[in-house]
């Protein structure tokens, strides 16, 4: 199953939280990790690893993910077997 990295920065309100947990909560492999080094007092950045059965899924968590925060990075985090 492929993993993805993703990081995202959530805005410092409940509300905002609420809602990163109810999205990861759909992803039984998500785990958050907040980063040190806040850059800005209203915002927290936290990193996400998600592991998706299919890479299908990685559009609606970042659609999700998008109504929390404008600032959403996404990259892989296991290395891609090479196309035969």
């Amino acid at each position: 199953m492929p993993l993805w990295r993703i990081r995202i920065a959530v805005p410092d309100d409940p509300g905002s939280r609420t809602a990163l947990n109810e999205v990861l909560a759909t992803q039984p492999a998500a785990r958050l990790r907040e980063l040190p080094g806040r850059t800005a007092r209203s915002a927290t950045t936290g990193e996400v690893v998600v592991e998706l059965p299919q890479d299908d899924g990685l559009v609606s968590v970042l659609s999700a993910l998008h109504q929390i925060s404008p600032q959403v990075f996404v990259s892989r985090a296991d290395i891609p077997e090479p196309a035969s």
